[in-house]
């Protein structure tokens, strides 16, 4: 235990979250030089407005409004070559449609060369990813036979990227603070108070926004598809949600039940979520997915992470040239680095190095290369914090607002569970303090099955920290005659990216034939 250095007394620590937000673009969408402008003939309020959940007043029929899809030459930057870049304009709110208020959705197009298969789309989820800043990669990953049948449409959903509208004067989103670096933490005040800072800048930003922050929901979200897809001339989606995305997916297939060829639900939500539930779940699953790693990666992985993350709760790893591992970067580093199954082979090694510069009699040059090969591991990890667009977002979509105290209890429980850190993983629980729970439309909490004219896939992996095995089990089973497939991995969206023949196969043929 030589290698250690005592550091005592709490410091604030500017620490990265850990969550399923991804980070809002700081683009701005600025108009190109329009090619052509195409009303969206027979969109009204009545045929988007008529699934509305109840108690939402719909408005008279002569009161419609009509979507325009707009094409634009695309800037120099757009990818792939060919691509067709669009703005849709939208009601800015879909519950008045007439009051003239719009906002601007972006999309781009990639058309097939035989298409007799309709529009593919998808939504990378976070809340907050932009399907446009990802589509040319998400469409390079499909294989060609979906490249051929399908055009491929990639997009903002509203108040993410190119698309509005946009939040603006928001203070940065705050940091939890009086985090030791060693010894005990008082989870309790520390997320009492995190909480109630978040609920005041929550506040300050939303006020700040009165023509955005409201209006960002998924009820509103799924109205905007409906409407990109009657302009884009598709009979029907083939839509892939992934993570968030399957929110979105659960939500339209609700509103929007005949509005769907296909459907691929992976990395699922749970329905029917509240803020409170998620966040108490989530360091379970952070749990399970050490396990399934383990159980991959080999079965001492877990004792020694659980070993490391003990004795980092006494003392610092530090080399000798004073870099430093706390149990901070060591708990966001392994738990993210769970989240893609292509790191196992730098993760186990990784793990294994610093257990011995703690347990095993080193060298100082293995010692030091143990600190550096973890903390470069630390910074190839995307790290992605909460954002005021994903917090607007969910709680839009979910409508109970635990309090901070109440929070704080869970979290000092999780710790006594699991790890100091791991309350890190009830982090959503506070996100919605300072924010009304009814400022929108939610999504729907009815439990009855949703019936499509072909039934959804629902994917699923077994060591998913992001979105548990069980969400996506509870999901499956409110779709009838819904077909799962179970991966044993700790992938975070399996289809395509976890290089597993037994998933993309059946997904592929899926799409293609619908069976």
């Amino acid at each position: 235990m030589g290698m250690y250095s005592r550091r005592s007394g709490a410091s604030p620590l500017d620490l990265p979250l850990i969550g399923t937000a991804a980070p809002q673009s700081s683009l701005g969408w600025v108009p190109m030089r329009m090619k052509s402008v195409m009303p969206v003939a027979g969109l009204s309020t009545i045929a988007l407005v008529a699934t509305m959940l109840s108690g939402v007043a719909i408005a008279p029929a002569a009161s419609a409004f009509e979507p325009t899809l707009n094409f634009y030459e695309c800037p120099e930057d757009a990818q792939p070559a060919g691509v067709e870049c669009a703005s849709l304009t939208v009601p800015l709110d879909w519950q008045t449609p007439e009051d003239g208020r719009t906002t601007e959705i972006a999309l781009r197009v990639i058309r097939a060369p035989k298409n007799n298969r309709g529009g593919f789309t998808f939504n990378p989820g976070g809340p907050g990813a932009s399907g446009i800043e990802l589509g040319a990669f998400v469409h390079s990953e499909l294989p060609a036979s979906v490249q051929s049948r399908f055009d491929f449409v990639m997009w903002d959903p509203r108040g993410v990227g190119l698309s509005g509208p946009t939040l603006t004067n928001c203070p940065d989103f705050p940091q939890p603070q009086g985090l030791n670096v060693t010894g005990p933490v008082d989870w309790e005040t520390v997320w009492a108070d995190h909480g109630r800072a978040i609920g005041q800048a929550n506040a300050e930003c939303f006020a700040a926004n009165p023509d955005a922050a409201p209006y960002l929901g998924t009820w509103q979200v799924v109205r905007d598809l409906e409407a990109m897809r009657i302009a884009l001339g598709y009979p029907r989606w083939n839509y892939w949600g992934m993570s968030y995305g399957t929110r979105i997916a659960y939500t339209y297939a609700k509103t929007f039940p005949r509005s769907l060829r296909t459907m691929i639900v992976d990395g699922s939500l749970a329905p029917q979520e509240t803020v409170f539930r998620n966040a108490r779940q989530q360091p379970a699953a952070y749990n399970a997915g050490q396990q399934v790693y383990a159980s991959i990666a080999g079965k001492a992985q877990s004792r020694k992470i659980d070993q490391i993350l003990a004795a980092l709760d006494e003392e610092v790893l530090v080399d000798s040239e004073g870099a430093e591992l706390t149990r901070w970067e060591f708990f966001q580093s392994v738990y993210n680095a769970f989240r893609n199954q292509s790191s196992y082979s730098t993760l186990q090694p990784t793990v294994n190095a610093i257990y011995d510069a703690i347990f095993a009699p080193t060298t100082t040059r293995q010692r030091n290369k143990a600190v550096s090969d973890f903390l470069k591991l630390a910074e190839e990890r995307e790290v992605v914090n909460p954002t005021y667009t994903f917090a607007f977002i969910t709680c839009a979509d979910l409508h109970d607002r635990p309090s901070p105290e109440l929070m704080g209890q869970v979290a000092a429980a999780t710790a006594r569970s699991y790890s100091t850190p791991m309350p890190m993983a009830t982090i959503n629980g506070l996100l919605c303090n300072g924010l009304a729970p009814d400022y929108s439309p939610g999504v729907p909490r009815t439990v009855e099955s949703i019936s499509l004219a072909t039934p959804p896939m629902v994917v699923l992996s077994v060591g998913d920290i992001a979105t548990p095995w069980v969400w996506g089990r509870t999901m499956a089973n409110q779709y009838a005659r819904s077909v799962t497939v179970s991966y044993t991995s700790t992938q975070h969206v399996s289809y395509l990216f976890a290089g597993s023949a037994c998933i993309d196969r059946p997904v592929t043929r899926y799409l293609i034939t619908r069976e």
